[in-house]
């Protein structure tokens, strides 16, 4: 065989070889390809369905929440019923009166009985109860600032701004029982641009916020389930002390009995967290018949027993640390953020510590050490003397609900003419 045919050979070969693997190669490849793109398909897939069932799941949960009336029920109802009351409120024509402060405010002003005074002084006034339970000065602060942009927007002021300070909502206790319910609050309460701060300190965090907002209407994990334990497991009250089985029976008696002469005397009420029509308070004694407000007499009676208040006080010392105060200095700041606040959209500004039940509720010395320390620190930040009405004479234990909260018809009423008396004459 020639050389040159055996060279041909040889390349045919290789040639041939060269090819195969290039098919082989090429085969290969395209297997690749196919697979990867299987796998980006399948991936694809599974990220869709998480992101249905994880939308479906949410959905129904917020379906069960809404139909459960978890937005509108308590604290979280009355703070966003308030805020859409706010529109209302700055196109109001009369002078703006706004007490803002926790379920102190709530129980002890009757914005009601404040303007119908002053109606018949000839002045017109709109006054706001804006008092919210459990609502600590972190959370104030936010819903404060939300109250400045709305009058600045619409070029209105306070004619009055009443801030109330409660020591105890203050405290570290108060702000550690605060933290389930932080973002859910912090997202229904802060703008996006104070959350996208949030986001740029803690990019975790920040995701789970605008998640919480965007996705999940403003309520958290945390909150759906003390939502959910509070409903199916609704938390056993700590009674150390007891009263007798006649006294229960009759307080159970005389609370039916009350809803059923609310129902009869508002027979058109609808049901709210925070109602405008009645300036976020409640009823007035003027409105109420003889028999009602007998009842309620009755009925605070049974209800304001030794066993109630000792009860009471133990879960406010609990709950609140409201006897040593010791205070949590990220809401000392927030509070003194709430004055400043409101110093921009209001033409008076007072501070002021709500009458206290010193038959139940005395600090200690240095509970009183503590607070005396805290009220110069606002008042030095503020520029603001705080006025204590705590101790003031007008308003007596009997005029209790508990050991915190002014009582309707008595403590409100008494307490609400009261402010009448002291701060009248500026509007």
């Amino acid at each position: 065989m020639s050389s040159s045919t055996s060279n041909s050979s040889v390349k045919d070969n290789f040639t041939m070889t060269t090819e195969i693997n290039e098919v082989t190669e090429n085969m290969t490849q395209n297997s690749n390809k196919s697979d990867i793109t299987n796998a980006r398909k399948t991936y694809a897939k599974a990220i869709i369905t998480i992101g249905l069932c994880m939308l479906i799941s949410m959905g129904a949960i917020n379906a069960i929440l809404d139909s459960m009336g978890a937005r509108q029920q308590g604290v979280l109802g009355r703070v966003t019923e308030s805020r859409e009351a706010l529109e209302k409120i700055v196109a109001d024509p009369n002078d703006l009166v706004m007490f803002y402060g926790s379920s102190m405010v709530r129980a002890g002003f009757s914005p009601r009985k404040f303007d119908r005074d002053l109606k018949a002084q000839g002045k017109s006034v709109s006054s706001f109860n804006y008092g919210f339970g459990g609502l600590n000065p972190f959370f104030q602060d936010f819903l404060s600032r939300r109250i400045t942009e709305d009058l600045q927007q619409k070029d209105r002021r306070l004619k009055l701004a009443m801030i109330e300070f409660t020591p105890f909502q203050t405290t570290t206790a108060r702000w550690n029982r605060a933290k389930p319910v932080i973002d859910s609050f912090l997202t229904l309460l802060a703008s996006d641009e104070e959350l996208w701060e949030v986001t740029k300190q803690d990019l975790t965090r920040g995701i789970r916020l605008f998640n919480i907002k965007y996705m999940r209407g403003n309520v958290s994990a945390e909150m759906i389930t003390s939502f959910f334990g509070r409903e199916m497991f609704p938390p056993q009250r700590h009674n150390t002390f007891k009263d007798s089985d006649e006294i229960v029976a009759e307080r159970r008696r005389l609370g039916r009995l009350l809803n059923e002469k609310f129902e009869e005397e508002y027979p058109n009420y609808k049901s709210a967290a925070w109602s405008y029509e009645w300036r976020g308070a409640g009823t007035i004694p003027e409105e109420r018949s003889a028999e009602t407000l007998g009842i309620f007499d009755d009925y605070y009676a049974v209800t304001q027993t030794d066993a109630q208040m000792k009860n009471d006080r133990l879960s406010r010392i609990r709950s609140a640390d409201i006897e040593e105060l010791n205070f949590e200095p990220l809401l000392v700041e927030h509070f003194i953020n709430i004055v400043k606040n409101f110093q921009k959209v209001s033409d008076n500004v007072k501070v002021i510590m709500l009458p206290k039940n010193s038959k139940w509720i005395e600090n200690t010395e240095a509970g009183k050490k503590r607070l005396a320390a805290v009220v110069a620190q606002i008042e030095t930040a503020t520029g603001m003397k705080i006025a204590n009405h705590q101790d003031i004479i007008e308003v007596t234990p009997a005029m209790y609900r508990d050991t915190t909260h002014l009582s309707r018809y008595r403590g409100d009423i008494t307490y609400t003419d009261y402010l009448l008396k002291e701060y009248g004459d500026l509007l």
